[in-house]
């Protein structure tokens, strides 16, 4: 069974917090709600591992750079596909990288993601590091997203 690292991300404290302050101004909660973990792991020949991300809020951003000493795949999915990996997976993001990358993903859906490191292709070890940023989406105090457009309502005439 390839090893995992947890990351746990606690956002609810810090939202909490940030409502209490900000909850009276009427305005956008824009206090900072990020994490930020920088990893280095060694992926065997033949296998992969997984990064665990703990407690992600819905529409929080998760921004990964991955750098690696070889051709390395990478999966960013929710645990609910966790269960099904390696065989077909659903992925929020899915990617080779030769010696860098980065991306964004929008997390759509609230609850623990993982960052699978796949290495099963290759014969030799890989050296990789992740750098992962995580910020919540920013929240009115009545806790809706400034950033999502409501739908409109149709008016009858």
């Amino acid at each position: 069974m390839p090893s995992e690292v947890p990351l746990k991300m606690n956002f609810a404290r810090r939202r909490m917090l940030g409502l209490l302050l900000t909850g009276l101004a009427g305005g956008f909660t824009t206090f900072a709600l990020a994490g930020r973990a920088l990893l280095n792991v060694t992926v065997p020949a033949g296998k992969w591992k997984a990064v665990r991300l703990k407690n992600l809020p819905l529409d929080a951003s998760i921004s990964l750079r991955i750098e690696s000493d070889g051709v390395i795949d990478v999966i960013f999915i929710h645990q609910d596909e966790l269960a099904k990996f390696p065989a077909a997976v659903n992925p929020a993001f899915q990617g080779t990288v030769e010696r860098s990358m980065s991306f964004k993903v929008v997390i759509p859906k609230a609850g623990n993601y993982h960052v699978i490191v796949d290495n099963r292709k290759d014969t030799r070890e890989r050296k990789v590091r992740l750098d992962i940023e995580a910020k919540a989406a920013p929240r009115k105090p009545d806790g809706t997203n400034p950033l999502k457009t409501p739908p409109k309502k149709e008016q009858r005439t």
